[in-house]
C-alpha cells in the first residue's frame, strides 16, 4: 500500500522543505477514487468493507471499536501507542519507526512558520507537558530530531507533578517552546504563583484539549508571548494548527483527508500504511470555512466547534489536578474508563476490563488504585466495574466533577 502524494516516502532530510513549500502553494485535491482503490487492495478487511462501493461518501466511517480488526501489515518493527480520547474507550495504534518519525515532522510543521529563534548551532529546546507525574532531569539523554535545519531536543514534564518541580526544569533548560496538554499548561501557570520571566520561552503551543478563550488568556498573560494552538488525535496525527498570520486553523490536508461530517470528524491519514485508517471517526466537531485571501499559508482552514474538555479534579488541599494527568491507557486489559468526582470530593472510577473479574481484574484494580493515590492526594476513592453505571457521561468528557 502506498500513497504517492504523501511526503513520508521522501528521504527524511526533504520532509521539512516539502511540507513548507506545499503549505505555501495552492492545494491539489487528493484523488479520492485512487485512494479508495488503494485501500480496497490493501487487505481482505478493506476489500470486504468496500465491496460494491465507488463513491467516497458511501464509505462507512471506521469506528474506534473496529481498530482491532484492521490488519497490521508491516515488515518493520511496530511501536504501540494507547489512547482513550474523549470517550474513555481504549484504542491501540501501531506504527512503524518511519510513520512515527513522520508524525513528529507533521507536528513540527507549524514551527516552520512560527516566530522562533534557535539557539547557537541551530538548537531548539522544547518541554512537552504530558500525562503522569514524572519530570525529566535537565541532563537526560537526548534522542535528537533533525527538522527544518534545526536540531530539536526534548524534555517531558508530567502535568501531575508539582509546579515547582516543573519550574525548576524550565529554569535549567530554558526552552524556546512549551508544548503539550492544554489543561496541564494552564494548571502550571495558575498554581505556580511566581513570575515566569527569564525562562527563554518564545512560543506556547498547547494541544490535546479544546483551548477556551479564558485558558488562552491565562497562558498569554503568564508568558506575554504568542499562544498558538494545535489540533489532532493520537490515532491520526496532527490534523490542524493555528496560523501565526491569520490565526485560523490550517488543515494538513496534503497528508490527512479531513472531513467535517455530521457524524463527527472523519480522518484518513495518507502516511499511515501499517494500520491504515479510512474515514476514521472522531467525536469532535469542526467546520471548514473560507480562508483569508491575504494569508501566505494556502492550506484549507477550519474552526474547532467541539472537542475534549474534561472537568478539573480537586485534591484534598483544594488544588486543581489536570484531568489528563492519569495514565490509565497504560493499564493492560483495561477497555474503558470514566472518572467522576462526587460533591463530597470522593473519586469514583468506573471501568471495564477485557476479561471478567478475577486475577486479571484484581491486577487492573491495583494499578488504577495506585494512580489515584499518587496523583490525587487527600481524597477517598471508589472503584466501580461497569462504565454503563455512570448515567451522566458527557460526549466530550471522560473526567467529570460535581464540585
Amino acid at each position: 500500500m502506498w500513497f504517492p502524494t504523501s511526503a513520508h516516502h521522501l528521504p527524511q532530510p526533504e520532509w521539512a522543505n516539502t511540507l513548507l513549500s506545499r503549505a505555501l502553494s495552492d492545494q491539489t485535491e487528493v484523488n479520492l477514487y485512487k485512494c479508495l482503490e488503494t485501500f480496497r487492495n490493501h487487505d481482505e478487511f478493506y476489500a470486504e468493507r468496500l465491496a460494491g462501493l465507488s463513491d467516497w461518501r458511501d464509505i462507512p466511517p471506521l469506528e474506534k471499536s473496529e481498530l482491532a480488526s484492521v490488519p497490521i501489515i508491516a515488515t518493520e518493527i511496530l511501536y504501540e501507542t494507547r489512547s482513550s480520547g474523549t470517550t474513555g474507550k481504549q484504542a491501540v495504534i501501531k506504527n512503524t519507526v518511519l510513520e512515527r518519525r513522520f508524525r513528529q515532522a507533521l507536528a513540527y510543521r507549524p514551527f516552520l512558520f512560527y516566530p522562533l529563534q534557535p539557539s547557537p548551532n541551530n538548537i531548539i529546546r522544547q518541554v512537552i507537558f504530558v500525562d503522569g507525574k514524572y519530570v525529566d532531569p535537565a541532563d537526560k539523554q537526548q534522542w535528537s530530531f533533525n527538522f527544518g535545519g534545526n536540531t530539536w531536543l526534548t524534555w517531558r514534564a508530567g502535568i501531575a507533578a508539582s509546579p515547582e518541580k516543573i519550574h525548576a526544569l524550565l529554569k535549567l533548560v530554558k526552552p524556546q517552546i512549551l508544548r503539550g496538554l492544554t489543561s496541564g499548561l494552564v494548571r502550571f501557570v495558575e498554581e505556580l504563583h511566581r513570575p515566569l520571566e527569564g525562562l527563554g520561552v518564545q512560543i506556547v503551543s498547547p494541544s490535546g484539549e479544546k483551548l477556551s478563550d479564558s485558558w488562552r488568556t491565562s497562558l498569554h498573560e503568564a508568558f506575554a508571548i504568542p499562544v498558538l494552538d494545535r489540533y489532532g488525535a493520537t490515532e491520526t496525527g496532527s490534523m490542524a494548527w493555528q496560523c501565526p498570520y491569520c490565526h485560523d486553523y490550517h488543515v494538513n490536508s496534503d497528508e490527512i483527508i479531513v472531513e467535517d461530517s455530521s457524524e463527527g470528524v472523519l480522518a484518513t491519514p495518507l502516511f499511515i500504511e501499517s494500520q491504515p485508517l479510512l474515514r476514521y471517526r472522531l467525536d469532535d466537531r469542526i467546520q471548514f470555512h473560507a480562508a483569508q485571501k491575504n494569508c501566505r499559508i494556502r492550506l484549507p482552514v477550519m474552526t474547532v466547534l467541539e472537542a475534549r474538555r474534561d472537568d478539573w479534579i480537586i485534591d484534598g488541599a483544594g488544588l486543581k489536578i489536570s484531568p489528563l494527568s492519569f495514565q490509565f491507557e497504560r493499564v493492560a486489559g483495561l477497555k474503558a474508563w470514566h472518572l467522576h468526582q462526587l460533591s463530597n470530593g470522593t473519586l469514583r472510577l468506573y471501568f471495564d476490563c477485557e476479561t471478567p473479574s478475577g486475577l486479571p481484574g484484581k491486577s487492573i484494580r491495583e494499578q488504577l488504585i495506585k494512580q489515584l493515590q499518587e496523583i490525587v492526594i487527600g481524597r477517598d476513592y471508589e472503584l466501580m466495574e461497569g462504565v454503563w453505571k455512570l448515567k451522566q457521561v458527557g460526549k466530550f468528557k471522560r473526567v467529570t466533577s460535581d464540585l
